[in-house]
């Protein structure tokens, strides 16, 4: 699940999307202070899976 964070003058809103393309998309559109990110339910993923896509997400 990906979630776009969009934080207002008087309020914050969330947006749910489930694949990162439509986040994308929606996240290049929306206006103001954003922030895009990943929801990953630990308990669906064994340790592997989860510390490969740790890994391969992390900004240089």
């Amino acid at each position: 699940m990906w979630v776009i964070t969009v934080y207002g003058k008087n309020d914050i809103q969330m947006f749910e999307f489930d694949n990162q393309e439509e986040a994308k998309e929606s996240f290049k559109k929306i206006k103001g202070s954003k922030v895009l990110s990943e929801v990953i339910y630990y308990n669906d993923f064994d340790s592997k899976l989860i510390e490969e896509a740790y890994v391969s997400s992390k900004v240089s």
